[in-house]
Formats: structure tokens, C-alpha cells, sequence
């Protein structure tokens, strides 16, 4: 079959032609229709539900409202949780699906159960769905500024033209209003004169309700005319309002002014925007589920291009003229502009890179030209597949494309290396029978299939990934999909584009001067078009950019067209790389076989160190340590147990040596003077105690190779920043609303904060459950390059320029100050008594809200049936994670805080009255808190009509004491002779899970990995519940949560998957050898490698994550390949073949490495160096590709060693079944 389609690829040259160019143009064109994001949306399916109950109080809400959505909602066909928050006033249930539900069915199944739920909520409430968003969809946000104008003029610009107009964008969910005043018709009702005319609040709100009303008549028909009947009566002003007739007496009407002041105020409000430390009005673009964003703030932006003509103006009193504008202060397609570039710079390089290995290898432009192709074919066809297969364009799908660009490189080489050889060793005789096509031809089937095998332990390499769930699965998901689009394309084109080019470029040029010079000129010129394309797409530059660039490529590949006229085909012995190569491998490899033993000493000290990095000296050692603590004796003091977590009963003898507490300290005793140390066991606390009393001060301190730590994923550094701070319960929207002002101006005067913008409360979005007393800044940081300068102390600092200027070159005396040090001056500006803060990153926030409900990275779930016990247990568990090293941000949630007015109505008092329940609610309800009766219709806009008692007669307790009830005899009853009225805590809102009420206790973490950190304080705390220090009352318990988990799942499933992968690969290679031996050898030297990279992990200080174990299930790919090259063809060196002595194995052996040697060094350069960009990259995203470039860096570096090890140990085995044999 493979020599059927690569015959029939160099027999159509037209049709080849063709689909080249199709491959191309149709990779252009999924290119630019891909959806672009930053990172996968790893956002769970999720449903929201969303109930308002104006004024009602989270118990009331929780009781009456939620708690039945709840149930009603339990039991809907692939729920995989529900969650729920009671607010002051709203309900939000988050209905959390499989993956495996469609999104839109998902809701559709919400939907039908909110009918059965409907039936058991209170009067007048009515559940919806929230936006069809997911945790990702807040795109744009920005604020609606304008001199002159207020903030009420300002919101009604927003609410009644901008979010409409807005809310028509394809693509857009919803635009939800935050910050400025809605405004309201104020009807304050005056109790004294309402008694003195016999009113009561109920004759106020009928009159209210039948003056605010429109009506139709049908039409009337005159002289063959239709007219159309209207009856006229909405409210337009307040004059209208005050003109309301309450009732008539004596042919004289009493009007709402008589008992009542009506105005325009503001309508009560949950929420604020905050820019510069002054009050602004604003909105948030929602975008819709798997819409793509890039595309969507296009044509949010172009609306509001659109809209700025229309938007209101006004002249100011110095006779300037005013204009609204919508000013943008976070826009999520930065960060995906960014992300991207990097990612398209990379591979720009990556290819150029890729190339110069080739060239340098090959020394032959014509092969390099056959497979340079392939690169960016490859590339067009994984884009192809992407869009097929619905693979969006983000860092992770991008990156997999950039870590495959090495293994596209290798096919194409493999093809066209074979194919230069056969025709450079063919004699004439050959040439004459087979001809040039029958060569070539030859050579392609030769190597054809074998690539194909070649290529299927790489794919299975990658096994794992294709079955990560969950969020893991979302997030690396696209990049498996992708590298492998990018490998089976590479193996695609390697036997059907390079066999057809080598056909074409490797026939006998015999043209004249002048052709050969157009020839040259022509493609030089295209050469010079295509960099130019390929230089705006790569670096994003426009069509005036990059044409200098461009000319000087289409120079350099002109000549090279003249060139490669010229060239001949020589052998590849004959080749200068091939040479050097020569020189230092025959000698190396020679030294190796006549000295195995010593030599595989390397590569097992290698191996240990790796594992040793890895896990952990306190496992690889233990043994020794095992060993050495069977001769302690001392018996442990109380305190050390409890800092070992151990029962402080038991017997404990206290060990000689605890490698998992080897550490070194610098340390400085009285006198001042410093000395580094080395603890071999967890010091004694009252010996450190002692020291402390003796002036001995620990200055720095660290652990001697504890183990790498493990995280889900290296967080994406988004350019901004999300500063989360909360209040205590108690506080209200004013303070609120100062403090967020007064910490925006202290963030706004560190230097490196471009903008920043607060939110407090929630938005008008069910996406948003925030309470008043959580505020949300969003901090844009310049770009790194105008961040300040800090000097750095070298040793040479001091001495003489003449010295010191060279050496500042390579080690320089200067450095950026760092993002943690922002963040740390940031909390040290930021830091006010009573405020609770969280510092994260928008993206990053947002997914974590809505996956666990924290506002923080992890958190410990307590579960419970009492809210003060629960609340109780967070407090406790508060104070004991600050204990934990690494752990920071740490806020338990104050439930039972807020300040309630309680109004306990006395039932046999208000019978004595002939008053019922619902009498005194109402008035409760009117008089204090205020009731919308209807709205106005003024045009397009809609504003709230509201009564209540006038603020001097509701605004303390002695105030709502004296408010009149009318009783069954119409007498007005003080309302304290009804109830007992008093004041108490209670919730500020009441969160549940799993049918129980449940509260937080959030962190995060700094300088430390997650699992660690939770490992850790789930200890101290299993160990204070032991000793009394913590408190878990019965129906109580707690649970970890957070993106931690992701990680914990993930490891479980690649614990199962990579062996299982593993042994897949050995199995292959088993099968693939008569040498059964041969297989294991080929896997120690994988081993070999990931033991570099691990070492390369701890020297760059990078955790153990998901990422990293993509990159080395990539080096398994390459370091397989690189040995199955070599042990295929010494295996068929060997075969049938007779020795005389073990010299002549060796120079057996010796030979047939170096027939291999130049291949595999091709492969490493090839994979090390293209992977250079990437490890090197510093723009948006590199913070998560790097961690999947380090472990191939690092082993493929080792594998340089493992190269030697096949040819060893195939020596050891043959020389030793020789001797047994002559024997």
C-alpha cells in the first residue's frame, strides 16, 4: 500500500502540484476561521439558576426559595453536583453536569424541572436560567465615562441604550450593568400627616397602582378613516405623581403630595464600580458558550465604534461640549494576542532553527530544500484537522504543534537522507538500468514503512494524554490532539510530498547560464513574498513592515537556487559533518567498549540521581536511614512528638538521622558571625529554644532535596492582576465603597500599575454572587519592560571598571524587579485592619469561583447542619493552617456576622387587635425596606415607582418602634405593641452542597506546590483534632477542595497509564528484535533520560505537573526511537554473520554505530535545539510551555550518553556468548 501511494505521488507531478497548493490554501483557511483563545475553557458544564427576591433576608431566601430549587433539582439526569448560595435577596443554585452533557440539552433539563419548582415558591418569584456562559465568559469589561454627567445619568445611558445595543452582538450572552444609580420615584410617606387625613399605606399603594396606566379601545371608523383609541395614563414626571388622587372628600380630592414627598433618587443597590478612587458606571460583556472570543470583542468593539456617534452630550458650563464614551479597562483578548504572538513567534523560530539543523547535517541544499516543506505542510495540515475535529487554536493546542516540530522534521530527513545515499552509492551501471526515477523510487520504498512503524511509538507515547478527564483532560487534551495532527501529517508527507520533491530536485541539472539565473530570479522573488507573509503572520507586523527582511531571504535563496545547480551527490563519509562526527565518535565509542563497566557507572549514578530528585532522598536512602535509626535511643520530648504528629502517648525514640528533614541553615550566633550548617534530623523545639535564647538566629534556610513538588499546571501569568479582598460581615455598601476606593489609590501608585478599576458587590449577572463586602480590582500591569530597575550585588561589584565592566556583561549588575515583588509591595500598601485579602488573576479567579464557589486557590470545605458550628470550625481551622509552611491568603468565612433588626410578631397581642400576620408584614415591608410597585414608561426606559416612610421615621429603633399598623377598627397601632423588636447576628449568606450547608476556609499558596501544602495542613489538622486543639461536632465534617484535586486525579490516572504506555513500548520493542535483550537495554536508556529530565527539573525549580509529564512523554518518543535505530541495524549487522575475535566485535560494533550516529545526533539537534524558543521564550505564555520543554531538554541532553549505551551493552552481550561459544 505505502508503495503504491508513493509511486502513484512521483508519477502525477501535475496533480502533486496541486495538492500542495490545495494543502496550503486550505491550511490558510482554517488557520483563519480556527477559534483563538488564550488556554482551553476547562470550565465545568454548569447551569445556573437564578432567583430574585428584592429585600428578603439569606435565611428567608434559603428557607422559601432555594432550598426547594434545590431539591426540586436533585435528581436531573447527569447532575454530577449541585451547589447553592442564599444572598441578601437572591437565590443562585449552580446545577454542575457531566462532561459528556451537551450544554444546550443540559439546560433544557434545568428548565423543566424549574416548572416543578415554581409550584413551591413564595408569590411573586420566579426562577430563570442564567447566561449560556461559562466561568470564561467574562470578555470585556469597561466603563461609561462622561464629564458633567452624574451617576444616574451615566447608568441610564447604559441600562436603556448601551447594554442593548450591545446585547445584539453576535456572540454576546449578556451584558450585565454594575456601578452608578438606577434612578427611582421616591414616594416618602410623612405617618404624621398620613394620620391626619386618615390614610394608611394600602389607600397610598392602590391609588399609586390604578394612576400608572395605558389603555386601547380598538379603533373608531369616521368618513372611511381609522383611527386607533388610546387612553393615556403611565406617569412620565413627578408632578404626576403628586398629583395622584388618594380619595375624594366633599367635592375637595386628596393628593399623594398632601401626605407624601415624591422626588427622584436612587433605587437600592447591591453593588459599585470604582476607577481612580472615584464611583463609576460600567458593564461586563458575557460571551456566549463556544463562541470564540477573539471574534466576539471584534464585534463588540466595532459596535461600539457604531454607537459613539449616537451617544449623548452635554455643555458644560465653561462652554465646552461633553461626551459619553465607553472606555475599555480589561479586554480578554490581550492576553490571547499576547499568548498567541508568543506561541507563533516560537514556532516561526522553531522552523528557522529546524532548518539551519538540517543544512548543517545535510550540507546539501537540495535534500534540505526537500524536507524544509514539510514544516510548514505539516503545520496546514494539523490546522485542517484542528478545525475538523473542533480543536481550538490556545497556548496548549498551539504548544503541541511547537513540541512536534522536532519529531515533523525527523520523517522528512529520514526519507530524504535514504534516498540522497542510495543515489550517491549508485554506480553507473545502476543508474543506466533503473534510472533516476527507479533510484529514487528504490530508496523510498526502502524506508517508507519502516517510518510508519517508526512513528507509532511516539503516538503511543501520548496514550495518557488522550485519557486524562475532567479539567486535566480539557486543558492537555488539545495538545495531544494537535502534536499527533502534527506527527501523522509529518509521516503523511514523508511518503508522498519528500519522495515526489527528491524526484524533482534530485535528477541532473544540465541548464545554461541565463536559465539558471531566471530560475533563481523567479523563486527568489516568491521567496521573498512568501517571508513577507510569513513574517506579518509570525511577528504580526503589517504590510509596510518586514520587506527588508523579506528581500534579503529572497537574495540568500536565489543563490542558493544557483547553488544547488551545481552540486553533486557525494558520499555522506565523504561529508564534512559526517567527518567530525567520525572523529569524535570512533574514539568515544572505542574508549566505551574496551571499558564497559566503567563506563555504565555513568549512566546508573545518572539514573539514581534522577530518582533521587524525583522522589526523594528519604526514599532512595532508605535503607540507609532505616539502617542508622537502629541505634537510637533517646526518647522523644512531648514537644518533638507533636511536631512529628504523633501521639503524644505514645512511645517514641527520637531518630539519629530523617532524611526527610536534611536541610542546611545560615545562621548567625551573637557575636554576629555566620556559618552554614547541616541538620540531619528535625531539631528539637526546645532546642531551638535554647539557641534562640543564646542569640543563635536561623537566616536563611532550605531542604537538601526533599523531592520535586507537584501542581496541577504552571498558572498562566494574564498581565493583571485580581485583588479579592473581603470585609467582615458587619460592614455596609459605604464602607464598602470607601475602602475599595482607598486601596485603588494605593495600588494605583506602585509604579508598575498601568490601570486599575474595583467592583464591589455584584454585578446585575448570575454569573456574579458576590456579597457587598467583597470587592474585586482589577490591576493591568505595564509591560516588563518599563518595570523599575534593581541593582544586584556581585562579587566583582567592588572592583575596578576595568575588571568589572566585562564580567557585568555576562553576570549583569541589574535585573527587573519581579512579579512577586510587585505583589508583595502591592499587599504591603493594600494592608488595612479588618480586611480579608486574596490576591489571584482574573482568568485564573474565575475558574476556580465557579468550579468550587472559593475565591482562592484550594480551600477546606466544612459541612454541617448548624451555620455558628460550622462558622466555629472555620475559625479554628483558620489559626491552625497559618502553621503551614507556604500557605498564605488564609480566610475562614464569617457567616453568623451580620447585624440583623429582628421584628418577632407577639400572635396573641395582634388578636387582641384584630390584626393578622400578613397586615404587619406588609406594613414591615412597605414602611422599611420599601416596595416597588410598578414602573414608569417613559419611551424606551423604565424606572421604579417606590413608597416607603420618609428616612427620619425608619432610621433607628426607636423610629421603627413607633410605625402605625391599622388595626380591624382602623385605629393606627404602634408596631412595638405587636412585637418584640430587637436586635441579632445572623448569616450574611448561607451556602450549600450535597443537601447540607457548608462554609470555606480559603488560601494559597507561595513558594510552595499545592499537593505539598495540602498534605501538610491536613496533617496539623487530623493532628489538633487529636489533641482537642480542633473540635468536630457530630453531622460535622471537612473536605479539601480546589485545582489541587485536578492534580491528585490526574496523577492517580497517569500512575495507572504510564506504566501501562510503558509496557506497550517495551512490548513493541520486544516483538521488534530477534534479540529479545535488545528491548530492555533500549529502556534503560529511556530510563537514563527521564533521570535527566528530572535533574533539569530541580535545577530550574519547576514542580512536577501534568505539563511536565507531557514533555517527558515526549522524550520517551524520541530517546525509543533514537535506540531502536541503532539496535535495528546493529542486529543486522550482526546477523549471520561470523566473528574471529572480540576485537572484531567490537570493530563490528564501532562500525555500525557510526553508519547510525549521524541520524540520531540529527534527531537530538533537532528536537534540543527546536525546542530552544521555547525554553528561552519570556513573552505571554511561557510560563506554561517551558515547563513542557524542560524534561526534553534535559534528556535528550542525557541521551547523548545513552547513545553509547545500546552499542555497550550489544558488545558485553556478544563478546560474552562468543567466549562461551569458543570455549
Amino acid at each position: 500500500m505505502v508503495n503504491a501511494i508513493i509511486r502513484w505521488c512521483m508519477k502525477n507531478t501535475f496533480l502533486m502540484l496541486l495538492i500542495i497548493m490545495g494543502i496550503c490554501a486550505a491550511g490558510y483557511w482554517a488557520v483563519t476561521r480556527t477559534p483563538v483563545d488564550a488556554i482551553p475553557d476547562i470550565g465545568e458544564k454548569q447551569v445556573i439558576v437564578y432567583a430574585d427576591w428584592e429585600g428578603r433576608s439569606p435565611q428567608d431566601v434559603d428557607d422559601q426559595v432555594t432550598y426547594p430549587l434545590t431539591t426540586s433539582l436533585t435528581g436531573t439526569p447527569g447532575v454530577k453536583s449541585i451547589r447553592s448560595m442564599s444572598g441578601f435577596g437572591f437565590s443562585m443554585v449552580f446545577v454542575i453536569f457531566e462532561d459528556s452533557a451537551d450544554y444546550y440539552w443540559a439546560r433544557s433539563r434545568v428548565l423543566e424541572r424549574m416548572s416543578v419548582a415554581q409550584q413551591r415558591l413564595p408569590a411573586g418569584v420566579t426562577p430563570v436560567l442564567g447566561p449560556d456562559a461559562t466561568a470564561l465568559g467574562q470578555v470585556y469589561w469597561y466603563t461609561v465615562e462622561g464629564e458633567g454627567f452624574d451617576l444616574a445619568e451615566l447608568r441610564s445611558i447604559q441600562d436603556w441604550y448601551v447594554r442593548y445595543q450591545m446585547q445584539s452582538v453576535p456572540g454576546v450572552s449578556e451584558v450585565a450593568s454594575i456601578g452608578g444609580f438606577v434612578k427611582q420615584y421616591q414616594i416618602d410617606l410623612n405617618p404624621d400627616k398620613m394620620r391626619a387625613h386618615r390614610v394608611t399605606m394600602m389607600d397610598v399603594y392602590d391609588a399609586v397602582r390604578k394612576s400608572n396606566i395605558d389603555v386601547a379601545a380598538k379603533v373608531v371608523e369616521k368618513s372611511g378613516v381609522e383611527f386607533f383609541i388610546r387612553g393615556l395614563g403611565f406617569i412620565k414626571s413627578i408632578e404626576d405623581l403628586e398629583r395622584v388622587v388618594i380619595r375624594q372628600e366633599g367635592g375637595t380630592p386628596l393628593y399623594l403630595k398632601s401626605v407624601a414627598t415624591v422626588q427622584l433618587g436612587p433605587d437600592f443597590r447591591r453593588g459599585a464600580l470604582d476607577k481612580g478612587g472615584v464611583e463609576a458606571v460600567g458593564g461586563v460583556v458575557l460571551m456566549r458558550y463556544g463562541e470564540n472570543p477573539r471574534e466576539v470583542v471584534a464585534r463588540v468593539k466595532d459596535k461600539i465604534t457604531q454607537l459613539e456617534a449616537g451617544l449623548p452630550t452635554k455643555k458644560l458650563a465653561d462652554g465646552r461640549i461633553s461626551k459619553v464614551r465607553l472606555v475599555p479597562f480589561y479586554d480578554r483578548t490581550t492576553i490571547v494576542r499576547e499568548t498567541i504572538d508568543t506561541l507563533k513567534e516560537a514556532l516561526f523560530e522553531e522552523a528557522i532553527i529546524a532548518s539551519l539543523v538540517v543544512v548543517f547535517f545535510l550540507m546539501h541544499l537540495r535534500s534540505t530544500v526537500t524536507v524544509l516543506p514539510t514544516l510548514p505542510l505539516a503545520l496546514a495540515g494539523s490546522f485542517i484537522l484542528m478545525y475538523s475535529f473542533g480543536i481550538d487554536s490556545n497556548i496548549m493546542s498551539l504548544a503541541g504543534l511547537a513540541i512536534a516540530i522536532g519529531d515533523v522534521a525527523d520523517m522528512g530527513i529520514i526519507m530524504s537522507e535514504n534516498i540522497y545515499r542510495r543515489i550517491a552509492a549508485a554506480t553507473d551501471e545502476e543508474k543506466q538500468e533503473k534510472g533516476h526515477f527507479g533510484l529514487v523510487y528504490e530508496a523510498a520504498t526502502e524506508v517508507g514503512g519502516a517510518i510508519i512503524t517508526a512513528v507509532t511509538n511516539t503516538i503511543v507515547s501520548f496514550i495518557p494524554v488522550f485519557f486524562l478527564t475532567g479539567q486535566e483532560g480539557k486543558m492537555f487534551g488539545p495538545l495531544a490532539y494537535a502534536k499527533t495532527f502534527a506527527i501523522g501529517s509529518s509521516v503523511v508527507l514523508a511518503v508522498t510530498v519528500v519522495p515526489f520533491l527528491c524526484y524533482l530536485l534530485f535528477r541532473p541539472v544540465k541548464w545554461k547560464h541565463h536559465i539558471t539565473l531566471l530560475v533563481a530570479a523567479s523563486v527568489g522573488v516568491l521567496a521573498m513574498f512568501a517571508t513577507h507573509f510569513a513574517f506579518m503572520w509570525g511577528l504580526g507586523g503589517g504590510h509596510d513592515r518586514g520587506w527588508l527582511v523579506a528581500a534579503a531571504v529572497g537574495v540568500a535563496v536565489g543563490l542558493c537556487v544557483v547553488r544547488m545547480t551545481r552540486e553533486k551527490f557525494i558520499p555522506l563519509d565523504r561529508n564534512p559533518v559526517s567527518r567530525v562526527i567520525t572523529r569524535a565518535y570512533t574514539p568515544t565509542l572505542r574508549w566505551v567498549l574496551y571499558h564497559k563497566k566503567t563506563f555504565m557507572i555513568a549512566p546508573v549514578l545518572i539514573l539514581f540521581t534522577g530518582l533521587t530528585v524525583w522522589l526523594g532522598i528519604h526514599r532512595t536512602l532508605m535503607p540507609v536511614e532505616w539502617a542508622v535509626n537502629i541505634f537510637a535511643s533517646a526518647k522523644a520530648s512531648p514537644e518533638l512528638k507533636k511536631a512529628m504528629y504523633a501521639d503524644e502517648s505514645a512511645e517514641l525514640t527520637r531518630p539519629l538521622l530523617e532524611l526527610d528533614q536534611l536541610r542546611w541553615q545560615t545562621v548567625r550566633d551573637s557575636a554576629g558571625n555566620r556559618h552554614t550548617r547541616l541538620l540531619w534530623r528535625r531539631q528539637d523545639p526546645a532546642e531551638r529554644s535554647e539557641e534562640t535564647a543564646a542569640g543563635l538566629a536561623v537566616l536563611k534556610e532550605g531542604r537538601i532535596l526533599p523531592g520535586l513538588g507537584r501542581e496541577f499546571m504552571p498558572p498562566l501569568d494574564e498581565g493583571s492582576l485580581l485583588y479579592m479582598p473581603s470585609l467582615l460581615p458587619q460592614a455596609s455598601l459605604s464602607q464598602a465603597v470607601e475602602v475599595n476606593s482607598k486601596q485603588d489609590l494605593a495600588i494605583a501608585t506602585v509604579p508598575e500599575v498601568e490601570s486599575v478599576v474595583g467592583k464591589i458587590g455584584r454585578a446585575e449577572s448570575a454569573l456574579d454572587p458576590a456579597p457587598i463586602g467583597m470587592m474585586e480590582s482589577i490591576v493591568i500591569l505595564k509591560p516588563e519592560s518599563e518595570w523599575r530597575i534593581k541593582k544586584v550585588e556581585r562579587v566583582f561589584s567592588d572592583w575596578p571598571d576595568f575588571f568589572r565592566t566585562p564580567l557585568s556583561w555576562i553576570w549583569s549588575e541589574e535585573r527587573r524587579i519581579t512579579k512577586q515583588e510587585i505583589l508583595a509591595e502591592l499587599q504591603e500598601r493594600t494592608a488595612i485592619p479588618g480586611v480579608l485579602p486574596t490576591w489571584l488573576q482574573p482568568i485564573q479567579t474565575r475558574l476556580v469561583m465557579l468550579q468550587t464557589g472559593f475565591r482562592a486557590m484550594m480551600g477546606v470545605k466544612i459541612y454541617g447542619s448548624d451555620l455558628r458550628e460550622i462558622e466555629q470550625i472555620g475559625l479554628q481551622i483558620e489559626q491552625l493552617l497559618r502553621e503551614v509552611p507556604g500557605a498564605t491568603d488564609i480566610v475562614a468565612d464569617r457567616i453568623v456576622g451580620k447585624p440583623y433588626i429582628q421584628i418577632q410578631i407577639d400572635r396573641e397581642r395582634i388578636g387582641r387587635y384584630g390584626v393578622n400576620i400578613r397586615d404587619v408584614q406588609d406594613v414591615i415591608e412597605m414602611s422599611l425596606g420599601g416596595m416597588n410597585l410598578m414602573d414608569s414608561v417613559e419611551g424606551r426606559e423604565r424606572y421604579p415607582i417606590r413608597i416607603r416612610l420618609a428616612r427620619d421615621f425608619r432610621e433607628d429603633m426607636e423610629a421603627i418602634q413607633r410605625i402605625n399598623v391599622p388595626s380591624s377598627t382602623g385605629a393606627q397601632v404602634p408596631l412595638a405593641q405587636l412585637a418584640d423588636i430587637s436586635t441579632v447576628l445572623g448569616p450574611q449568606e448561607i451556602k450549600g452542597e450535597r443537601g447540607l450547608l457548608v462554609g470555606y476556609v480559603t488560601m494559597n499558596t507561595r513558594d510552595r506546590d499545592e499537593v505539598s501544602v495540602v498534605q501538610d495542613a491536613e496533617a496539623v489538622l487530623q493532628q489538633a483534632l487529636k489533641e482537642g486543639r480542633l473540635t468536630l461536632p457530630p453531622g460535622c465534617y471537612w473536605e479539601w477542595s480546589g485545582q489541587f484535586e485536578n492534580q491528585v486525579r490526574a496523577t492517580k490516572r497517569m500512575q495507572v497509564l504510564v506504566p501501562i504506555t510503558l509496557g506497550i513500548m517495551f512490548v513493541m520493542l520486544y516483538l521488534g528484535f530477534q534479540r529479545w535483550w535488545i528491548a530492555p537495554v533500549i529502556f534503560f536508556g529511556v530510563l537514563v533520560s527521564a533521570s535527566g529530565g528530572f535533574i533539569m527539573l530541580a535545577l530550574w525549580g519547576v514542580n512536577l505537573s501534568v505539563a511536565v509529564w507531557v514533555g517527558f512523554l515526549v522524550l520517551f518518543g524520541v530517546v525509543d526511537d533514537d535506540g531502536v535505530v541503532i539496535g535495528t541495524y546493529l542486529e543486522g549487522v550482526f546477523k549471520d554473520r561470523e566473528f574471529k575475535s572480540v576485537t572484531e566485535i567490537r570493530e563490528a560494533v564501532i562500525d555500525a554505530g557510526l553508519k547510525r550516529i549521524r541520524p540520531c545526533l540529527m534527531t537530538i539537534a533537532t528536537t534540543v535545539l527546536g525546542l530552544m524558543p521555547i525554553f528561552w521564550a519570556t513573552g505571554r505564555g511561557s510560563d506554561v510551555m517551558q515547563p513542557m520543554a524542560i524534561p526534553s531538554m534535559g534528556g535528550m541532553a542525557i541521551s547523548l550518553i545513552t547513545l553509547f549505551i545500546v552499542p555497550c551493552v550489544f558488545s558485553a552481550v556478544e563478546e560474552w556468548k562468543w567466549k562461551r561459544a569458543m570455549k
